[in-house]
């Protein structure tokens, strides 16, 4: 029995090896929040989203690794990660009816300080999970740049179940990331007060 299961290991490791020396590069996908309703007032404020990639490695967002555990090829983004995180929160902005604009007096600043997804190659006996690690800062700011709403959000997702190290599958909880993050942030009513905040200038509040 204790032989079989060696065995097992071994051919689970070998599925999960794939690859692993050969890099890849994906383009992140983003799946909005369903029924989203728009927000009273919302149609007469514009946002400046401003994003960031502070990260020291800016195209990267994961690796594969060899079966003993010792990274292998890099997975990249296709885009610049700042760009895919900026579109989703202007696709959420959108969605509830707020105006875009690159000169708005209300501007949400984000800054990524970690994006990425770990390879862990044993999950069950023949599979793997992929493991996001991520940590965005964001806020608020008034045209006079006053800070109107702050929060760090963090979000640590898994993609399991991984029977073979492509690029979709180590990407996947980076875009589980951002879907987390964005959930977390636009669920916030402190978050939605500081955009509307500043409609008073337009007679709403």
């Amino acid at each position: 029995m204790k032989c079989l299961k060696i065995i097992g290991l071994l051919a689970g490791l070998a599925l999960l090896h794939g690859c692993a020396a050969v890099p890849e590069s994906h383009k992140l996908a983003y799946e909005p929040q369903p029924d989203v309703t728009p927000v009273e007032g919302a149609s007469q404020v514009a946002v400046n989203v401003v994003v960031e990639d502070a990260r020291e490695d800016q195209r990267r967002i994961s690796h594969k690794r060899h079966s003993w555990g010792f990274p292998m090829a890099s997975i990249h983004s296709e885009e610049p990660v700042e760009e895919a995180v900026k579109a989703a929160i202007e696709q959420e902005l959108l969605a509830r009816g707020f105006g875009l604009d690159g000169d708005a007096s209300v501007i949400i600043q984000g800054d990524i300080t970690e994006l990425y997804s770990n390879l862990h190659l044993i999950d069950t006996f023949f599979t793997g999970k992929a493991v996001g690690k991520s940590t965005i800062q964001l806020e608020v700011r008034s045209e006079a740049d006053e800070v109107l709403f702050s929060r760090e959000i963090s979000v640590a997702p898994e993609h399991k179940g991984l029977m073979y190290q492509s690029a979709s599958n180590l990407a996947r909880p980076v875009e589980l990331a951002v879907e987390e993050t964005l959930d977390e942030l636009f669920d916030d009513p402190l978050f939605m007060d500081a955009l509307l905040s500043d409609s008073h200038v337009s007679g709403i509040r």
